[in-house]
């Protein structure tokens, strides 16, 4: 199409190349291909600014199709962060930590201030205690239900789509 500046063109087939090869919800490409029709009616028209204005929810969805494929791995649950130290450790570190300041307590005011120590450990020690507990079960849920960024499954574009595509490729 003569009447689109370079630039412009240019853009318009990388975005539809990035489209072609992009992964979408299911739910996603009839709007899609609703936008390319709109694309193609507007360079039906030579109009540069509803062909840029066109262009905006296009390459919107392509975004969108980069980001789920990079962050669920086309299709797949996305990674997880596993513990970089057991959290059955928790509580032991709690107990130590707990103990430390008892002994750091009776060392700076024999016995009165370390019973002031031993209640402020108990309570170390409870959340350390809690935090093993609730991080394991968190741990076990995510791995069951594998979470990915959305519960929508992605597909490549259907043919219609790939049609319409290739029809504005022809044209440029």
């Amino acid at each position: 199409m003569g009447g689109l500046p370079k630039d412009l063109e240019r853009e318009v087939r990388q975005t539809l190349a990035d489209l072609r090869v992009g992964q979408l919800a299911a739910t996603a490409w009839p709007v899609v291909a609703g936008d390319l029709a709109r694309l193609d009616s507007a360079l039906d028209h030579g109009d540069v600014a509803s062909v840029r204005a066109a262009l905006v929810p296009i390459a919107q969805a392509t975004f969108e199709g980069k980001v789920r494929g990079r962050l669920a791995g086309a299709n797949r649950a996305a990674a997880y962060v596993t513990a970089t130290k057991q959290t059955s450790a928790l509580p032991a570190v709690g107990a130590v930590s707990a103990a430390l300041l008892i002994v750091v307590g009776y060392l700076l005011g024999s016995w009165p201030v370390a019973a002031g120590t031993a209640v402020f450990s108990l309570f170390i020690f409870g959340v350390a205690y809690a935090g093993s507990h609730s991080n394991r079960e968190r741990l076990e849920r995510r791995q069951a239900q594998a979470f990915s960024p959305t519960k929508e499954r992605t597909e490549p574009a259907p043919r219609v789509v790939a049609e319409a595509i290739e029809n504005i490729n022809q044209r440029l």
